[in-house]
């Protein structure tokens, strides 16, 4: 009696296959997650130099000369307190961007608006 040897071949190779295909949707989420993480963290970086352009100039001084280049600083008001101006402080790390609104003094607004 022969026994035939081909059906164990195609088992191995069609489970290889599975194997393989899993492999493959698993890698593309890990790279999909690391990817999401990034944007994340830009995201967290955004918003933390925002805030702390805000809050230098809440307590009275110009921005840091380093932040400037990622911040957009637009006047959208006069306050109700005199010598106080609405500001929206915009942020933008590796394409990323957060804004704050917020109240502050109309000296430590940078000239140019930027």
């Amino acid at each position: 009696m022969r026994i035939r040897r081909g059906f164990v071949f195609i088992d191995v190779l069609m489970g290889m296959i599975i194997v393989s295909i899993l492999g493959a949707i698993l890698g593309g989420a890990a790279a999909m997650h690391q990817r999401s993480l990034k944007h994340l963290d830009a995201t967290r970086a955004a918003s933390h130099l925002a805030e702390s352009a805000l809050l230098s100039m809440q307590s009275g001084q110009p921005p840091r000369a380093a932040e400037k280049k990622s911040l957009a600083i637009h006047e959208l008001s006069s306050a109700d307190v005199p010598g106080m101006s609405w500001v929206e402080v915009r942020a933008t790390v590796h394409g990323r961007s957060a804004s704050l609104v917020g109240l502050v003094p109309r000296n430590t607004i940078p000239p140019s608006g930027d």
